[in-house]
C-alpha cells in the first residue's frame, strides 16, 4: 500500500509584506506641528524651549524656535499633548494641542513678559508681629517693634503712621503728632494720617499750629472730604465757627454719607447762631446713625435749639 504523498510546507515571502506594512503604519500614525512664537509687540522670539508631552503614555518631544521665532517638528505620534513654551524673562505658556495624523498642525504663540514677584521687606515679619500686638492693645510692645523697623528704615510712611497710633493710645500726643507729620511728609496723600494728626493736635490744644498744615494739604488735594472735616474741627476748636462751617459744608458735599461731618456742622452753625441750619444738620446726622444713646442725645439737642430759631 502506497503512502500518500507528503506535502511540503509552503513558505510565503513575507519580507516584502512586512516592509509594506511598516511603511503604511509610519505614514498613518505620525503628525507634524509648526508655528511661530512672538512677544507682545509681535517681535519673533528665538530659543524658546517648546515641549510636547503625552501625559497618559509619558511620551515627550522637545524643540526650540529659530532666530525668526519659527519651530517645526515632524514624526509626532497622534495624541493630545500638553504643550509648554518657556523662555527666560517671559511667562510660561501652557496649553493642550491635539496632533492629528497626516496633517500639518499649526500653533502660533505670544509670550508675555514675566511679572516680577514683589520682594518682601526684611522687616515684614516684625511688622506682622507688631500688628498683632496692636490689635491686642499691647501698644508698648507694638511700638517697640515699629521703632526697630524705623531705626533700620525711617522712610516707610505707614510704619510711621502705625507708630503714631501707638503713641496716641499711650497718651504721648507730642510723639504721635511727630510720627503723623512724618507719615504725611513721606506720603502727601496719606489722608488717614492727616485725620489722626488733627486728633493729636487737638489733644495738645495746639490748633493754630495744625491749621496751616491742613490748609496746605487742601490746596494740594481740594477734592478730599476728610481734609475739610479735619480743618473744620480745628477751626471749631479755635472758636472760628464761620470758617468751620465753610470747611464742613465742603466736607459733606464731597462725602454725603459722612455722619460725623453733619454733627460737626451742627456745632459750627450753633457757634454762628444759625440755629435753623444747625437743626437741619443734626437731623441729617440722625438719618445716618444707629446708636440709640447717641440718637437720644441729638434729639435732645435739637429740641433745645428749636426755640432759638427766629420765625
Amino acid at each position: 500500500m502506497k503512502r500518500p504523498p507528503r506535502l511540503r510546507p509552503r513558505i510565503l515571502p513575507i519580507v516584502g509584506l512586512s516592509v509594506l506594512c511598516s511603511t503604511a503604519l509610519l505614514s498613518a500614525v505620525t503628525g507634524t506641528i509648526k508655528g511661530k512664537v512672538t512677544d507682545g509687540d509681535g517681535k519673533p522670539l528665538k530659543d524658546v524651549s517648546i515641549t510636547l508631552k503625552d501625559e497618559t503614555r509619558g511620551q515627550a518631544y522637545a524643540m526650540k524656535t529659530d532666530k525668526k521665532g519659527n519651530y517645526y517638528l515632524i514624526g509626532i505620534a497622534p495624541a493630545d499633548y500638553r504643550m509648554k513654551f518657556e523662555k527666560a524673562g517671559f511667562q510660561d505658556l501652557v496649553g493642550v494641542v491635539a496632533i492629528v495624523p497626516d496633517k500639518e498642525n499649526v500653533f502660533d504663540a505670544v509670550l508675555a513678559l514675566a511679572i516680577a514677584k514683589p520682594v518682601k521687606p526684611a522687616w515684614e515679619n516684625k511688622n506682622l508681629q507688631a500688628h498683632d500686638l496692636y490689635m491686642e492693645n499691647k501698644y508698648e510692645e507694638a511700638l517697640a517693634l515699629y521703632l526697630e523697623i524705623l531705626a533700620a528704615d525711617p522712610n516707610v510712611a505707614f510704619i510711621q503712621f502705625n507708630a503714631g497710633n501707638c503713641y496716641y493710645h499711650l497718651a504721648n500726643y507730642e510723639a504721635a503728632a511727630k510720627s503723623f507729620r512724618e507719615a504725611v511728609r513721606l506720603k502727601p496723600d496719606f489722608f488717614e494720617a492727616y485725620t489722626n494728626l488733627a486728633n493729636a493736635y487737638g489733644r495738645l490744644k495746639r490748633f493754630e499750629e495744625a491749621v496751616p498744615i491742613f490748609e496746605e494739604a487742601i490746596r494740594s488735594y481740594p477734592a478730599n472730604g476728610s481734609l475739610y472735616s479735619s480743618l473744620g474741627l480745628l477751626y471749631l476748636n479755635t472758636g472760628q465757627g464761620a470758617k468751620a462751617a465753610e470747611c464742613l459744608e465742603k466736607a459733606v458735599a464731597l462725602e454725603p454719607k459722612n455722619a460725623s461731618g453733619y454733627s460737626s456742622l451742627g456745632i459750627a452753625y450753633t457757634q454762628t447762631g444759625d440755629y435753623a441750619r444747625a437743626v437741619e444738620s443734626y437731623e441729617r446726622y440722625l438719618g445716618l446713625i444707629t446708636n440709640l444713646k447717641e440718637i437720644e442725645r441729638v434729639k435732645s439737642v435739637i429740641e433745645q435749639l428749636k426755640p432759638l430759631i427766629k420765625k
